[in-house]
Parts: C-alpha cells; structure tokens; sequence
C-alpha cells in the first residue's frame, strides 16, 4: 500500500509530477524499484569511476525527487556535485549512508507495490 511510505516519501509532491494521476505514480514507483542503480553505484564507488558515478547518482537524485523522495534526492544532489568537483573525500565519506538509504527506499516501495 503506497500510503506506507508516506514517512518516506512526500506523495503530495510524487503524485504532483504525476499529474495527480495515481495509477502513472504507481508506474512510476514501480520503475523506481525495478531500474535501480544500487550495483552500478557500489562498482562506480569501489573503482573510484567519479565521473561515471556523478551521472548514475545525478539519476537517483532526479528519480527520487519525481516519486517524492526529497531527503534523498538532496542528499545524492550533494554527492552528484561532490563527484563533480573530485571530491573523493566527501564521496568516501557519505556514500555508504546514502546508499543504505537508497535500498532502503527500494526495498520498501517494493513492499509497498507487492
């Protein structure tokens, strides 16, 4: 059940990029699950590949703001321009956290969609 995630997510704002339409809003949390970039972001990460990794994470911050996903949104935004400047520093530093999150999310709209 979507309302499940209202801790998660602000569905106001996910269901207004849908056009307040619930069904494409579903569509859309159900790609959010199924195309996800957890391994490409964990190889990206471990191979220091900063410039793939700033576009797969500037993906994650445009996606989970569509669906509602502010907090992590604004957080991969800080890692998106942290990979661009080269700041490996920052990345090493919130990378893991943020991931968590992001499976996090995944794992519970996953539940939340059946």
């Amino acid at each position: 059940m979507i309302s499940d995630l209202k801790d998660l997510l602000n569905l106001e704002l996910g269901l207004e990029y849908c056009g307040e339409m619930e069904d494409l809003y579903e569509d859309m949390l159900r790609d959010f699950y199924t195309d996800n970039h957890v391994e490409e972001l964990r190889t990206q990460f471990a191979e220091q590949n900063w410039t793939e990794y700033r576009v797969t994470i500037h993906g994650v911050k445009s996606t989970s703001l569509m669906i509602g996903g502010e907090d992590l949104s604004a957080k991969a935004k800080e890692l998106e321009m942290a990979a661009a400047a080269g700041n490996a520093a920052y990345i090493t530093e919130h990378h893991e956290k943020v991931l968590t999150q992001y499976i996090e999310l995944i794992d519970r709209i996953g539940k939340a969609i059946g």
